[in-house]
């Protein structure tokens, strides 16, 4: 017969999906902590580029397990690990918040904030790649969120840089980054991140070129 000890022992075991989405968070830390984004690809080692950085890569894993068609009989699970991924991210989020020292009564709106911001770039990246939008489009959309970093939820509702040039090395980075995108896209596999083992591709290591500044793109949206 069970012992009561094992009983409340199973009662609070974390479900077996928090624990997957505990490791895929972690496994999307790691890589977005990876030196070669911050030296080679020109991310800028701060707290708004490295939560840009950060949020790109569970956004890929929470969007591509909630496109998992409803006939797929790996759906339920998908949906269930792709929400505790994206309850350890904010949960990360929350906690990270508190120790900047920021209240208990700003902490809410802090995080309405960022929450509007993620969505936007779930959403975004999502349709880029739903559409097949290409390079082209996802390095524009590189270079105004991830390399240009955000203001961590103090300005604009989806935090996103408009109105402004951007240099030919920066574009080349985001061009850079844009192909490392589709590669992490495209060697997403279903099974193993539901299994909680999560690898993403090597980003690959490029020549800086930090006097390039001529411009090549306006300012408008494309």
């Amino acid at each position: 017969m069970q012992s009561l000890l094992d009983k409340l022992k199973s009662a609070f075991k974390p479900r077996p999906a928090k624990q997957v989405g505990d490791r895929l968070y972690l496994a999307c830390v790691t890589q977005s902590r990876l030196p070669v984004f911050y030296i080679d690809y020109g991310v800028d080692d701060a707290i708004g580029a490295r939560f840009e950085l950060l949020t790109f890569h569970v956004g890929l894993v929470v969007t591509r397990l909630k496109s998992l068609p409803a006939d797929d009989p790996r759906h339920d699970q998908a949906q269930e690990t792709a929400q505790a991924l994206f309850d350890s991210f904010l949960l990360a989020l929350d906690s990270t918040l508190r120790e900047q020292g920021v209240g208990d009564l700003s902490v809410p709106k802090k995080m309405k904030k960022l929450g509007q911001v993620i969505y936007t770039r779930l959403k975004r990246w999502d349709d880029l790649w739903r559409e097949n939008a290409g390079l082209t489009a996802a390095a524009d959309y590189t270079a105004r969120t991830i390399m240009a970093g955000s203001d961590y939820g103090d300005d604009e509702a989806d935090g996103e840089v408009r109105g402004q040039a951007v240099s030919a090395a920066v574009l080349e980075r985001a061009q850079a980054f844009a192909i490392y995108a589709q590669a992490a896209y495209d060697a997403f596999q279903v099974d193993d991140v539901l299994a909680g083992r999560l690898a993403f591709p090597p980003p690959a290591a490029l020549e800086s070129d930090a006097d390039s500044a001529d411009l090549v793109m306006s300012g408008e949206e494309q």
